[in-house]
C-alpha cells in the first residue's frame, strides 16, 4: 500500500482474521495510531478494528474528504464532524482522535476536535500537531488500502457492500464532468446528490465568469444553499467597484504551481513576498503610501477613500477590467485595506493571472492562506 515515504496507511490481518486488521497511520516521523496500554506497560503504533467498517467509511465520505475545507467563520458543526473526524467511523473501536479535510492539493490532518480523550486502558498520544500530505499521495494510498482490503476481506458481507461501492466511486471519479459535479457537492459541503440542483446550476452557470477554481474558493468561502447566491452578490459588487488596481507586476514573480508533499503555503508566500520587493526595490522597512502606489499603479488617495461595495458581503473579490483589475473590498480603515489589497496581488499570484476573478475570504484553503502569508510578508518583513 505505501508508495510515498511521507504518508503511509498499512493493514495487516492476524492469522485467522478474516476482517479485523492492525491499522496504522502515519505522516512523515508523526504516528497516528500510536497507542499506550497502561496495564501491559507497553506502546504500539496500530489500533485493531474492522478494516472493512473502516474502508466503508473512507469511501462513503470519499468526496468530502477529499475536497472539503474549514470555511473558516466558526467550529465546524456536527454534520461536518461526522464526515471528517475519523472517530464517528461505526464498529465501536478506539479510532485515532484525527480530523482529515482538504485544503485544496493538499489534505490536512489535524486533532480532532473532541480531542477523544480516553482515561480507560488504552488511549492515544495526543498532539496538536497539524500533518499535511500531497492529495496525490492520499489519493494513491487510500486506493491501496482498499486494495488490500477487497484482497482480504471480499467475501465477507461488508466486502461485499464495500465492493459496490467503490466501484461507483471509480467510476465517478473516472468520468470527467460527473467529478467535477461531485467535487462542487463536497466543496459546497453536501454529501452526494444531496445539494439543491439550482444552486448547482448556478454555480456552474457562473464558471463563465469566475472560472471554476473561483467557483470552488466561493463554495469554500460560502458553503450551502447560499453560495451561489453570494457568489452573484460578490461579481456585483467588484463590477460597481471604484477601486481599479493594476495586477500585472504578479506575472513577473516566478512560483511552483505544486507544493511538495507538506510544504506549507508561508514559505511559498514569503518568497514571493521578498521577490516583489526586490522587484520595486524596497528589501526592508514600511512600504510608505507612494511605494503601496507604485505596486497598484493606483493613488493611495483614491484607494483609501473608496466605497468599500462587499462590505457587507461574505468576502471580497476583483474581477477582470479590461487589463486591470475591479476590486469589492471589505474593510475601511486605512491598514486594513492595504493588508486585503495586498491579499489581493498574493491571489493574482496564485492564480497566475489564468482567471482574472479572485475571492479574499476567511476559509482555510491553501490559497487563502497563501494570500494571508503573502501579505503578512510584504508588509511586515521579519
Amino acid at each position: 500500500m505505501t508508495h510515498s515515504s511521507y504518508f503511509q496507511f498499512s493493514a495487516d490481518w492476524p492469522q485467522g482474521s478474516d476482517d479485523v486488521a492492525e491499522i496504522s497511520l502515519r505522516l512523515g516521523n508523526h504516528v497516528l495510531s500510536r497507542i499506550a496500554d497502561t496495564e501491559k506497560q507497553t506502546v504500539r503504533d496500530y489500533f485493531r478494528a474492522s478494516a472493512t467498517g473502516l474502508a466503508l467509511w473512507f469511501a462513503d465520505n470519499w468526496w468530502r474528504l477529499r475536497w472539503e475545507t474549514l470555511s473558516g467563520v466558526s467550529s465546524p458543526g456536527v454534520n461536518w464532524r461526522l464526515r471528517h473526524e475519523l472517530n464517528s467511523a461505526s464498529g465501536g473501536a478506539l479510532w485515532p482522535p484525527v480530523m482529515i479535510f482538504s485544503v485544496g492539493d493538499r489534505i490536512a490532518f489535524a486533532p480532532s476536535v473532541a480531542k477523544n480523550v480516553v482515561n480507560g486502558p488504552q488511549s492515544y498520544f495526543y498532539s496538536e500537531q497539524i500533518g499535511m500530505v500531497a492529495a496525490r499521495d492520499y489519493e494513491r494510498e487510500l486506493d491501496g488500502f482498499f486494495n488490500a482490503v477487497m484482497g482480504h476481506c471480499a467475501k465477507t458481507t461488508d466486502g461485499k457492500a464495500l465492493a459496490a461501492l467503490l466501484a461507483q466511486m471509480t467510476t465517478e471519479r473516472e468520468h470527467p464532468e460527473l467529478a467535477a459535479w461531485r467535487r462542487l457537492e463536497a466543496c459546497l459541503g453536501y454529501d452526494a446528490d444531496e445539494a439543491p440542483d439550482e444552486v448547482m446550476n448556478a454555480l456552474v452557470d457562473l464558471e463563465g465568469i469566475a472560472g471554476e477554481s473561483g467557483v470552488e474558493e466561493a463554495a469554500h468561502a460560502e458553503p450551502g444553499a447560499s453560495a451561489a447566491e453570494s457568489l452573484i452578490l460578490a461579481i456585483e459588487a467588484s463590477r460597481e467597484s471604484g477601486v481599479r488596481i493594476d495586477l500585472q507586476l504578479a506575472g513577473d514573480l516566478l512560483r511552483s504551481s505544486r507544493f511538495l508533499g507538506h510544504a506549507s503555503p508561508w514559505e511559498v508566500a514569503e518568497a514571493a513576498a521578498a521577490e516583489l520587493r526586490k522587484i520595486i526595490g524596497i528589501s526592508n522597512g514600511l512600504l510608505n503610501h507612494a511605494e503601496f502606489e507604485s505596486i497598484f499603479r493606483a493613488r493611495w488617495n483614491d484607494l483609501k477613500s473608496a466605497t468599500a461595495t462587499a462590505s457587507r458581503l461574505s468576502y471580497g473579490a476583483r474581477i477582470d477590467d479590461e487589463g486591470m483589475s475591479r476590486v469589492a473590498l471589505q474593510t475601511t480603515r486605512g491598514y486594513d485595506r492595504r493588508f486585503e489589497l495586498a491579499r489581493q496581488f498574493g491571489d493574482a499570484v496564485w492564480q497566475q493571472d489564468r482567471s482574472g476573478f479572485g475571492i479574499v475570504s476567511r476559509s482555510k484553503s491553501d490559497r487563502q492562506k497563501f494570500q494571508r502569508a503573502f501579505a503578512h510578508n510584504l508588509l511586515c518583513p521579519f
